[in-house]
């Protein structure tokens, strides 16, 4: 008897069970949760274009989702791309992408043997939307720039990552990117600084800090320093990665 109610009240609730289909969703909703998604993972993203049957009404709002899509947890499908995400990449690239921007831009200005200086314009593209990888290899190439006020630009862009306390975890994800997916050999392109950043002698800052700016994690970059210095420091750094002579 227990066992006849039990499956009457569950055919019952069975029977009220709507189901919902992203299908259902106003249009300005689904625009939204596109947005969200493609913000999130290229792979979610087109797996809820591939489900969606409405995301074809949206081909005037298309190129906003593409500009967003997000690769950060996908890398391998921007930097080694089959076939079928070359298609998906180029038209990334076409609406503005900032993680296509910089990828491109990334691997045309480091070209080994011809460095191509398109993509510097490509990497400060990316830079300025707020990409933050984008800011710190564009950051640190201008700063490598005898040019005032191309260093000067430089720095607003390392110094947005200093003042996020994100330098060593941004450099770090550079590190990965050139040794996993890149064969980095220096091509003539970025050309060494010839002179320090900070111009102070002696340096105060960096007289306190010397033989020990050994930093652990980013909340050991402390702010209180001699900025330039630590651009200095920076640099050195930069042009190891990037094997610039």
């Amino acid at each position: 008897m227990a066992s006849t109610m039990r499956s009457e009240i569950e055919r019952s609730e069975s029977n009220n069970t709507m189901e919902v289909s992203i299908e259902m969703l106003p249009e300005s909703l689904l625009l939204e949760v596109l947005a969200k998604v493609a913000s999130e993972s290229v792979v979610d993203f087109n797996n809820v274009k591939v489900c969606s049957q409405k995301f074809c009404n949206f081909t005037t709002k298309e190129n906003d989702l593409l500009k967003i899509v997000s690769f950060e947890d996908y890398p391998k499908i921007l930097w080694e791309p089959t076939k079928h995400a070359l298609a998906i990449i180029k038209r990334c690239e076409e609406s503005g992408n900032p993680d296509v921007l910089f990828s491109k831009g990334l691997r045309e200005y480091f070209n080994y043997p011809n460095g191509n200086i398109g993509g510097l314009e490509k990497l400060k593209i990316a830079a300025e939307s707020g990409h933050k990888l984008a800011k710190y290899v564009y950051g640190l190439i201008m700063l490598s720039s005898e040019n005032n006020e191309s260093m000067q630009e430089g720095i607003e862009h390392i110094r947005f990552l200093k003042m996020a306390k994100c330098v060593m975890h941004t450099r770090n994800k550079i590190d990965e990117i050139t040794k996993k997916y890149l064969f980095i050999y220096y091509n003539g392109m970025l050309v060494r600084r010839q002179t320090r950043v900070c111009k102070s002698k002696p340096c105060k800052g960096w007289g306190l800090r010397r033989g020990k700016w050994i930093m652990m994690n980013d909340e050991d970059d402390d702010l209180s320093y001699c900025e330039y210095c630590r651009w200095d420091h920076e640099l050195e750094i930069f042009y190891q990665i990037f094997r610039v002579r």
